[in-house]
């Protein structure tokens, strides 16, 4: 989950400065939209480790870009799933959602 945010924070910093790109729209499979959380990359850590290293910080970056983010959404948005949804500025929902 760490990794993915990582990537995903740096792709979308890279097209928010890219003056061709007027907006982003993050999707998933027809299934999911994002099935959340790795779980067991969570569970070694205890909740002082969580809070102290403020663990979810790096996924607010998604909502500080300059350019809107559309998250398309088909199937399941489930946990962080859900979370990384409501981050996007507009969501526009399949029938599936």
């Amino acid at each position: 989950c760490d990794a993915l945010i990582a990537e995903l924070n740096t792709v979308t910093s890279e097209f928010d400065k890219d003056p061709s790109v007027g907006a982003m729209v993050l999707t998933g499979s027809d299934r999911a939209f994002a099935a959340g959380a790795d779980i067991k990359e969570m569970a070694p850590r205890d909740y002082m480790e969580t809070y102290r290293t403020n663990m979810f910080e790096p996924w607010a970056s998604l909502t500080k870009l300059s350019k809107p983010v559309i998250g398309a959404v088909n199937g399941y948005a489930l946990g962080g799933g859900c979370e990384l949804a409501m981050m996007c500025d507009i969501i526009v929902a399949g029938d599936t959602a």
